[in-house]
């Protein structure tokens, strides 16, 4: 089994389904696999906003890794108290140890 980073950076509304879907499938071939929200992407953690819980539901279901990233938070003045609980605010240092050193295989969107 491969370790898979997806790195998304388009919102709920305009892309991010992309990655999510992919995500389900590498967890059905039993991979493991963490999604890394940045830029508008962050918007999809947010509570109550139902594009984004539906994403959200579907990957805790699959038992997908959902990363938030700070900075992109910040930008957006999300809080982490707005966040939904199946996902973790996460940092660039993070994310780079995940890109070289925790992932086999990377894929940014």
């Amino acid at each position: 089994m491969a370790q898979y980073l997806l790195v998304e950076s388009k919102g709920a509304l305009d892309g991010a389904q992309y990655s999510f879907d992919l995500a389900q499938q590498l967890r059905d071939l039993k991979h493991t696999v963490t999604i890394y929200l940045v830029q508008d992407a962050v918007f999809a953690a947010r509570k109550s906003f139902e594009a984004g819980e539906s994403l959200i539901k579907d990957a805790k279901a699959k038992n997908l890794t959902l990363l938030a990233d700070e900075v992109s938070l910040r930008q957006r003045g999300l809080t982490k108290d707005r966040l939904s609980d199946s996902v973790r605010v996460s940092n660039m240092k993070e994310l780079v140890d995940l890109l070289m050193e925790k992932s086999d295989k990377v894929i940014w969107h």
